[in-house]
């Protein structure tokens, strides 16, 4: 009997880092860590970080140390945010298997990873002489892996705590083997992985792993969302499998959308969109500034080609659009490029005979602008007037920047200047981050000096989501979540068929994935009419369906007592099965039924029946041959009838009912 065990290495909600063990077939589902507190200052003299709630020094070294990284024989990605220690993984340690993601989560994730190293580096580094600037992107390799092992060398401390250099993210993204949603791939013998889209990012994916006829479903971050770039969320993922994981939910602790459901989740997301663009297309109105902090992908991306049109529509002049990050240019492009990838409305833009996206005109018109940092900000020529700027959450220098700079402007812009729009006395701030908790910090320092709109548009899965997603679960026997949503959930559990497990970080959740199982169904099957005339009898059948101990078990309600109930696993080897219900039970009249009108009557309906001259004068026998055996009704009395299959039973007695009610 085969069966699952589940160990979370990660120890924040949002990110994930599964160990899994079907028998000896071992594997990791995401490398998942949070990239803030992997180069965060809220570490110890030792480098180890601690967590928020508890101030348990946490260190992703300590965890993946206690890994037998030789045993582990394949890595599915879900996404671009769960990369994070990829790697370290295939660089530090004895894995050699093959990784699989798709080739736009591939794309992203390395930009995620080389954005984080860059922010990190640029953070601690000393200045260099040009301008205060930062040391550049290409500095990362300088920073070996042995100066984050073993503090101290002469490495400063920021040095000492880099998991990772700029060549082992390249080394890593060269090792990831390209894979397609709906594409069936074979790691290892005997064991087959599926990929369906989870609507959250591009090329994001599930995975569904089957291993000796079981089915397990790995469902990583997800949304109902629809009217974002990704491809839409496929339940597929759900309705094939024996037992499924949630990898992650939003927690209800910090959740304010828990009870929206899967309903309102794709009109929510387009209403918190629609009112970031109305902010800001307001602003660019009355010639002011906007600064929308997020990161250079997702839902900024769809942010910025709102605006864009917007703009365009409504005949208002056009700012300059402009991304402070090292890889919002790359992004913007996957954004647009990767076609196959997108949702079906943006896939239909495509075959548009002019270009759909925003971005090549403002790039041909001079109104689209790349720049690495602040700094190289310094060194761009570009017209002073109205700004769109675009910074990810963490570059807090460049935020506090424009901030303050704004605000200057905005005091020294004279009564007149601002009667006549010349001035620069209006400008904005958005930011639409769904971690709440990690973004409270930055808004409550920004409100203190400017006024901010912060709409979190928060698109994982909720509680409700996943209570919604679960009614295609029609084969799931067990059903594994983080601890954070099973309470929330284990409260209605009586009303569904399968059980709820229960993960924790560094805790080893195992599940016996049993081949029996008691499962009643209520059945009906209506054979139709073109069946019908292809010679085919038809019949219908109504009662318990039970599977129990490999054997098929079918109880008829009503006409049927539950003792004489068939079992067509036994029924099967018996060369004759005798009907146990009396046709004279039916409320009708049989003593004015002779053998020739029944035979006739039954012929009308497409039955081959015909009276038979019986050895004993006294009986009255009408014999019966159809598709798959023959019957014998035996009229003397009251009527039974001997079959030679159950599927012979089923289609006798079904015509005798019907013609017995037309009489």
């Amino acid at each position: 009997m085969p069966s699952i065990s589940v160990v979370s290495f990660s120890p924040h909600e949002r990110f994930h880092l599964l160990l899994c063990e079907l028998d000896d077939t071992m594997f990791i589902v995401d490398c998942g860590w949070p990239l803030d507190t992997l180069y965060s200052d809220e570490a110890d003299d030792t480098g180890k970080l601690r967590t928020a709630k508890s101030g348990t020094r946490l260190d992703p070294r300590d965890a993946l140390s206690t890994i037998n990284w030789a045993r582990v024989d394949f890595i599915l990605l879900s996404n671009y945010e769960q990369m994070t220690l990829l790697p370290y993984i295939t660089e530090y340690t004895e894995f050699s298997g093959p990784v699989y993601a798709t080739e736009p989560a591939k794309a992203y994730g390395r930009c995620v990873l080389e954005e984080g190293l860059c922010a990190a580096l640029q953070g601690k580094a000393p200045a260099a002489t040009h301008g205060g600037s930062s040391l550049p992107m290409a500095s990362t390799s300088a920073v070996s892996h042995s100066s984050w092992s073993h503090a101290g060398g002469g490495r400063d401390e920021w040095q000492a705590r880099l998991p990772y250099t700029q060549r082992d993210i390249i080394a890593a993204m060269e090792k990831i083997t390209d894979v397609r949603h709906n594409e069936v791939i074979s790691p290892v013998p005997f064991v087959q992985v599926y990929t369906r889209s989870s609507g959250y990012s591009i090329g994001s994916a599930n995975w569904t792993v089957e291993y000796k006829n079981h089915r397990t479903a790995f469902v990583s971050t997800s949304t109902f969302a629809t009217c974002l770039h990704p491809q839409e969320w496929d339940p597929k993922v759900l309705s094939d499998a024996q037992a499924i994981v949630f990898c992650d939910a939003v927690d209800p602790a910090n959740s304010e959308d828990d009870e929206v459901g899967a309903a309102r989740a794709n009109a929510q997301v387009h209403q918190r969109i629609n009112q970031l663009c109305s902010t800001a297309i307001s602003t660019l109105k009355q010639r002011g500034r906007v600064l929308l902090i997020g990161e250079p992908y997702g839902v900024t991306q769809d942010v910025f080609q709102l605006v864009a049109e917007h703009t365009q529509a409504l005949n208002l002049p056009l700012p300059q659009f402009i991304f402070v990050s090292p890889v919002a240019e790359r992004t913007l492009q996957y954004g647009n490029i990767m076609g196959e990838w997108l949702c079906e409305s943006k896939q239909a833009l495509l075959y548009l005979p002019e270009y759909p996206f925003a971005d090549k005109d403002l790039r041909q018109k001079n109104h689209l602008h790349f720049v690495h940092s602040l700094a190289d900000l310094a060194t761009k020529t570009i017209p002073q007037g109205n700004w769109f700027v675009v910074v990810p959450p963490h570059d807090t220098a460049t935020i506090d920047f424009f901030a303050r700079r704004w605000k200057q402007d905005a005091q020294r812009c004279s009564s007149a200047e601002m009667a006549s729009g010349t001035g620069m006395a209006r400008y904005s701030i958005l930011m639409h981050d769904d971690d709440v908790a990690r973004s409270q910090s930055l808004v409550n320092r920004l409100s203190v000096s400017s006024e901010i709109t912060f709409v979190p548009i928060s698109r994982r899965f909720t509680y409700r989501n996943i209570e919604q997603s679960l009614a295609s679960a029609i084969n799931a026997q067990h059903v594994l979540m983080p601890s954070s949503i099973y309470a929330r959930l284990a409260a209605g559990a009586s009303r569904y068929e399968f059980k709820m497990f229960e993960f924790s970080h560094l805790q080893a959740t195992t599940v016996d994935l049993s081949a029996d199982r008691h499962l009643p169904l209520n059945i009906q099957k209506e054979m139709t009419h073109q069946i019908k005339s292809s010679g085919k009898q038809c019949a219908v059948v109504t009662g318990q369906l039970s599977l129990a101990a490999g054997k098929i078990r079918l109880e008829y309600p009503g006409e049927l007592a539950p003792a004489q109930a068939l079992d067509t696993a036994a029924a099967a080897s018996e060369s004759s099965v005798r009907s146990a219900v009396p046709v004279s039970s039916l409320p009708r009249d049989l003593s004015m039924w002779t053998p020739e009108r029944l035979a006739d009557e039954l012929s009308e309906i497409g039955i081959n029946a015909t009276a038979a001259a019986p050895s004993d004068p006294l009986d009255k026998l009408v014999r019966i041959v159809v598709p798959g055996g023959s019957a014998t009704i035996r009229m003397r009395g009251g009527w039974s009838v001997d079959c030679s299959s159950v599927s012979t039973q089923w289609t006798v007695m079904d015509s005798l009912r019907r013609v017995l009610k037309c009489a």
